[in-house]
């Protein structure tokens, strides 16, 4: 089963509408915008498989743009 990810429709409406919330820090989309995130780095993949939701702040520490993490490294 996959997922079809098309940016025409309003991405946070649709993950407040499923109940969505961060993988990480748990917060849902009631409480602040959530990502979906390609675990594999292709965005073409949009596989329930390879999607995973997160919110903005947990979408950048993971992707390594949180300057925090990258001092860390």
């Amino acid at each position: 089963m996959s997922i079809m990810v098309n940016r025409r429709f309003n991405q946070t409406s649709l993950l407040k509408k499923l109940n969505a919330k961060c993988e990480r820090c748990r917060k849902s989309a009631r409480e602040v915008e959530l990502d979906l995130h390609h675990r594999n780095g292709k965005s073409n993949d949009n596989s329930w498989q390879n999607i995973v939701i997160y919110c903005k702040d947990c979408h950048k520490k993971v992707e390594g743009r949180d300057k925090k993490k990258r001092d860390l490294r």
